[in-house]
């Protein structure tokens, strides 16, 4: 009992006794320094006259406050690059010495600094050593510096070229042109959310997210490593006075200022290391206000500063795309007319099918199915081979289907039987074999074929067209005249329904094309194939009537 109550008593004793070192301030406070830390690859060693980074870190993990007093000192021919606000320099005798008195709370705290240090011409190779002490602990971090056998210079790096747009991977986005940001709708993205059962989101937490990435590619001659501050501006292009658009995350709801760099709402502004590399990509994320910005022509201007280099401007040109009222405009008039057409359609069709003979009917049918088989069967299945092979201008060639082809047995049909429906039919039927065979079924598609046919109906009757290949005169064959006019209608036509279906394109699935693609596409495809395949339908048409008569 004596000998289990003595093993209780000391058992005691030891528990209550503080832990051993409690009250050293100086066995809970650890410092460290990392030199040469390197921002890239490591090296051998770094050269006479370069900069060399130190990162310097100190910890304290005991319950009670510490304040001590950090010395760093450097050998001869090592200082400070620039002004530190942090630490004091002493020059010394055997060199510099950097102090700081720092303060540190109890219960896990710390503090980090990065040091630029500045090695002179004059260092000769050999290894030195870099000394940091607290008073109570000394760390000594050795420093090689070596002769290099080339000459570096000690040009400044500098910005060779900035690219965009490109996806998060780094890859350029075929889809658009260079230098060219197309800025998103979000005005419906509520309402979307809570239609596709994503619920009532918060909008400015889902504005944080990248519209597109940009890279710069940054020239290093001297192959330094240093930490460099980049920020991206948009400048009006005539004025170029600063145009705010482009933010920095954190700036916004509750996460305003947050972070060093919060606090920029009309610019982007980032942290990038040069890692030492002679030519080295820098890829940046772009976060775009889109409610502040218009679509247009804007300067990017891209500035990147550190404290030991003048600043290096760089500035390029872009074009902003944003879906504007016109695309909206112009369809929604496209659908009224369709459907207000499509309403008296409905009420006239028993008087138009009247005046159609039988075999008139069958003769629309054949032509509605022999479009479908020569135009919409191999443009369909050759359109992505020739996408492959000729990319964005692959229309060259499929063009050769769907508009000198189908406007040739347009032309053809209408001479052979001239009245007004003829044409409707036959893109109906056309419409149809192409849904049943290759489920070709879109609001883009029934709005082109529906805007197509209506025009070219409208402009027939109204040029009186029908009229005159219906009279005693059309006997004697279509004069120049005719034939232009009918290759205008035509023509007209098609440009007018690819042009609403490039504006559907854009609204409905955020396709957008550049201006020059557009008036070439409609110009080539939409007009002047158009125009070739009527002039030669003039002559088929000719040809059928001469053979099958009435």
């Amino acid at each position: 009992m004596k000998l289990t109550a003595l093993l209780s008593l000391c058992l005691l004793t030891i528990c209550l006794l503080p832990p051993l070192g409690a009250g050293q301030t100086g066995d809970d406070v650890t410092i460290s320094l990392q030199v040469p830390y390197y921002l890239g690859k490591s090296r051998e060693g770094v050269r006479p006259g370069s900069q060399l980074q130190a990162l310097f870190c100190i910890e304290n993990r005991g319950q009670d406050e510490a304040a001590p007093t950090v010395l760093i000192k450097l050998p001869p021919g090592f200082t400070l690059a620039g002004k530190s606000d942090n630490w004091q320099v002493i020059q010394q005798a055997q060199g510099y010495v950097l102090e700081r008195h720092t303060g540190l709370a109890g219960g896990y705290s710390q503090w980090f600094d990065l040091l630029t240090i500045q090695l002179s011409d004059a260092v000769t190779p050999g290894i030195y050593t870099i000394t940091i002490s607290d008073g109570r602990q000394t760390r000594q971090a050795p420093v090689t510096v070596i002769a290099t056998g080339r000459t570096l210079g000690n040009a400044a790096a500098g910005i060779e070229d900035i690219i965009l747009p490109l996806d998060r991977d780094g890859k350029n986005d075929e889809r658009l042109s260079r230098n060219t940001l197309v800025l998103r709708d979000k005005r419906w993205d509520y309402y979307k959310n809570v239609v596709n059962g994503k619920g009532a989101s918060n909008l400015e937490v889902e504005a944080l997210h990248p519209i597109t990435h940009m890279k710069l590619i940054v020239k290093n001659p001297a192959e330094q490593q240093k930490l460099v501050v980049i920020t991206a501006q948009l400048l009006d292009a005539n004025s170029h006075q600063p145009v705010s658009g482009l933010f920095t995350p954190g700036t916004t709801g509750e996460d305003k200022d947050a972070g060093s760099l919060g606090g920029h709402e009309d610019r982007l502004v980032a942290f990038a290391a040069l890692t030492g590399e002679p030519r080295q990509s820098v890829q940046l994320p772009v976060y775009v206000k889109e409610q502040l910005l218009a679509g247009g022509q804007y300067i990017l201007r891209v500035i990147m500063e550190d404290e030991f280099a003048p600043p290096v401007v760089q500035e390029t040109v872009i074009t902003v795309v944003k879906k504007d009222m016109k695309a909206i405009a112009v369809i929604g008039l496209a659908a009224i007319i369709l459907l207000v057409a499509l309403l008296v359609a409905v009420r006239r069709i028993r008087s138009v099918l009247t005046t159609l003979k039988t075999r008139w009917l069958v003769t629309v049918a054949l032509f509605g199915a022999a479009a479908f088989a020569v135009v919409t069967v191999p443009s369909t299945l050759l359109n992505d081979f020739f996408h492959i092979l000729m990319g964005p201008f692959g229309f060259i060639v499929t063009g050769l289907f769907h508009s000198i082809l189908l406007y040739m047995m347009i032309v053809a049909l209408v001479i052979l039987i001239p009245r007004p429906g003829v044409i409707a039919l036959m893109l109906i039927v056309r419409l149809m074999l192409g849904m049943l065979a290759f489920g070709q079924i879109s609001p883009i598609i029934l709005l082109s074929y529906g805007i197509n046919g209506l025009l070219l109906e409208t402009l027939m009757y109204g040029s009186g067209m029908y009229r005159y290949l219906q009279s005693a005169n059309a006997a004697a064959g279509l004069n120049w005249r005719q034939i232009a006019c009918l290759a205008l209608i035509c023509g007209v036509s098609d440009s007018l329904a690819s042009y609403v279906s490039l504006q559907g394109l854009s609204v409905l699935y955020r396709m957008y094309y550049a201006d020059w693609y557009v008036y070439l596409l409609l110009l080539v495809n939409g007009f002047l194939y158009t125009a070739i395949g009527a002039v030669c339908g003039v002559r088929l048409g000719s040809r059928l009537c001469r053979v099958g008569g009435d």
